[in-house]
């Protein structure tokens, strides 16, 4: 790999990443607008920046399966070839292959052209067919064609795309011209002859357009002239010498590119006659202030930039030093009663919160990011499982902490296989139970407060109880006493899995308790409610950010703990002879029932305290409540988590640490842990 490329290698990367998403979305969207040549000539133009940067990289072999690619959109565009399911599915292995290109380039691979011969075998097969009338209509003629008369630059067929790309190439001061070249008629090698012209041309620009297409004047399947766009930071005069350079031309033209639209804006006049190698082409007039045609205008519209992750978390670190500092100057203003610190105090609170809400907007990602793949994904899952199923997703421009929504793909990807294969019924299925034959699967997101919702609703056939406590009593799991409801969430527990038949979709009794897993790793709760026939919703209810926190201070004995504010109901006194026992467990009385005590100095292992007055802090886990017992409330506060030692985190009891303001440190508490005794 070129060193001088390694500098534009993660901008590559990034750019090619954002272009196969896009054509992934339009090419969806394509199945359902097989007419729309708007979308056709939007991803002619995305996959043409694609092939673009691919070839000025040097990847070679992602830009020739790239190019094919287009030759079969371009099929698409002249009717030649039906959009259907099937070109549709060829069109996405395409797709994919490129994005495994990608991941081994990423990856330091070398690629080889066998990673792309079967599909290029494939899409050739196709594209044979639709060329002889197979695929898109009746055999047309052979035309034989005979190259007579004066040389022309005029492109019998013209591509807006390469409007638009000719475009911004003036826009960053290249030059475009259209070029003709007529090559001698006792030239027996064409094909090659065309090969080393073009080769000249491009070590110093780049061949956008080609007619006859590039296949053809590779296989010399043409008569002697064939044209093409080329843009360049070379002169019209260094163009030429460059043209000259080679042999076996007889005659050749070099034009600035004119669009279309520009030649219909001119006075008519007299063809450009051929010229011979020897002679000047005649040359146009060049535009004193004209503009192309279709060059992007400048529009003020709202700009995304991509941050180096690394710098965000320095910036995100200093803000979190600033938020120790002005703890640190509260605690000595509470201790002294300094008067003349409070106006500085109150400046130096407005600054940090400032900048923190600043850091953690800049942090934010909207949930696109994750959620943009997952329509393919259903599309690919419904033809693999012969159901009928479509997702509509809501409220995709919902922002998340870009650690969270990272982290947001793999669980999201298990439980969408999981309504696709276990929840949508086959067609028939439906239809027998009245409901419409295709299913919906539903995928929303939403703001509630400093938390984001999001919801995964399929109208499928349910969580049975019956079925899943048949299951789980197989695998020895107790489900004496369970309600309907308890039972349902018991496909979560470990291993747990009714699936009769292993596939490749779900069934290898892991997924939903490795989703679970993840999602309480992220501060998170999981819940399930599941009518049979009906379908399943599952919300999972997410923090904003993992950076910054409102919570409450609580002393357990003469240590200071921190639990998350989010989670807290109230806190209310107690005292021991408010604790009841029940066979096995403690429990106090809460809205008119009775909710389990969790003794956190015996949990912590911690000496326990004299005092019979303690402090029970009511949170809800799952849709469980229970009392926390603490020793002292110290009070809220806004506090910076820091990870913990690895040796502590295996202890599970803790999601972090903080630094207080008289510099001692702090455990955050994992309430969901202590609820569930883990």
């Amino acid at each position: 790999m070129a060193d001088d490329n390694s500098v534009y290698r993660d901008l590559f990367f990034e750019e090619s990443d954002d272009n196969l998403q896009t054509l992934n979305d339009n090419i969806l969207e394509l199945e359902q607008e097989p007419d729309n040549i708007d979308l056709i000539n939007s991803i002619f133009r995305v996959a043409h920046t694609l092939k673009g940067m691919s070839a000025t990289m040097g990847y070679d072999v992602m830009t020739k399966l790239t190019h094919k690619m287009e030759d079969m959109l371009d099929l698409f565009k002249t009717g030649k070839l039906k959009v259907n399911s099937d070109h549709i599915s060829l069109v996405f292995k395409c797709l994919d292959k490129l994005q495994e290109l990608v991941d081994d380039l990423r990856d330091d691979k070398e690629l080889s052209e066998d990673q792309i011969t079967d599909l290029w075998n494939e899409l050739d097969r196709v594209e044979s067919s639709a060329e002889q009338g197979e695929a898109g209509g009746e055999p047309k003629p052979a035309e034989e064609k005979h190259d007579d008369g004066a040389l022309t630059t005029k492109f019998e067929h013209f591509d807006d795309a390469d409007i638009d790309v000719v475009g911004e190439a003036r826009v960053e001061g290249m030059n475009a011209y259209t070029i003709a070249i007529r090559l001698d008629k006792e030239t027996l090698l064409k094909g090659p002859r065309v090969f080393l012209i073009n080769e000249h041309l491009e070590k110093d620009g780049e061949i956008i357009r080609t007619e006859p297409s590039a296949d053809l004047l590779e296989d010399g399947d043409f008569d002697t002239d064939y044209r093409m766009i080329y843009i360049t930071k070379d002169s019209l005069d260094e163009v030429k010498q460059n043209i000259e350079s080679n042999t076996e031309i007889d005659s050749y033209l070099v034009e600035e590119f004119k669009a279309p639209e520009e030649d219909k804006e001119e006075a008519p006049k007299e063809e450009t006659k051929e010229a011979p190698k020897q002679a000047e082409p005649k040359k146009e007039a060049k535009p004193a202030a004209k503009k192309p045609a279709k060059a992007p205008a400048h529009k003020v519209k709202n700009q995304a930039i991509r941050v180096d992750l690394n710098r965000l978390d320095r910036f995100l670190n200093l803000v979190s030093e600033l938020v120790v500092y002005r703890n640190q100057l509260e605690d000595a203003t509470n201790r002294e009663s300094i008067g003349e610190i409070n106006d500085s105090l109150e400046q130096v609170s407005r600054l940090t919160s400032e900048l923190q809400d600043l850091v953690l907007k800049i942090r934010m990602q909207p949930v696109s990011v994750v959620f943009s793949r997952f329509p393919r994904m259903i599309r690919d899952l419904a033809n693999q499982l012969h159901k009928e199923m479509h997702l509509e997703i809501i409220g995709e421009e919902t922002e998340l902490d870009k650690t969270v929504v990272s982290e947001l793909s793999e669980p999201m990807i298990h439980l969408l296989r999981n309504s696709a294969d276990h929840g949508i019924e086959d067609p028939e299925t439906r239809k027998k139970l009245g409901k419409p034959e295709e299913g919906t699967i539903t995928l929303s997101a939403y703001q509630e407060g400093n938390k984001v919702l999001i919801t995964l609703s399929d109208d499928g056939k349910g969580l049975n109880p019956e079925i899943i406590k048949a299951s789980a009593e197989r695998k020895g799991i107790d489900t004496t006493g369970l309600t309907d409801r308890e039972i349902q969430m018991l496909v979560f527990h470990p291993g747990f899995s009714t699936a009769k038949k292993i596939t490749s979709i779900s069934g290898r009794g892991v997924g939903l308790d490795a989703v679970q897993s993840k999602i309480t790793e992220l501060g998170g709760s999981i819940d399930v409610e599941s009518k049979v026939d009906v379908g399943t919703t599952t919300v999972i209810t997410l923090p904003l950010t993992l950076s910054i926190i409102q919570a409450l201070m609580v002393k357990i004995g003469n240590e200071s703990f921190a639990v998350p504010l989010d989670v807290v109901e109230r806190v209310v006194m107690i005292h021991e002879k408010d604790i009841m026992k029940t066979s096995n467990r403690e429990v106090c009385k809460f809205q008119e029932g009775l909710i389990p005590i969790i003794r956190t100095d015996e949990l912590l292992q911690m000496p326990p305290s004299d005092s019979d007055k303690k402090y029970a802090i009511i949170v809800k886990s799952g849709k469980q409540y229970f009392g926390i017992l603490v020793d002292q409330m110290i009070g809220q506060q806004e506090i910076v988590i820091k990870k913990i030692d690895p040796m502590l985190q295996k202890i599970k009891k803790y999601q972090g640490a903080t630094i207080l303001g008289n510099g001692s440190i702090a455990l955050i508490l994992d309430v969901n842990a202590v609820c569930n005794g883990r």
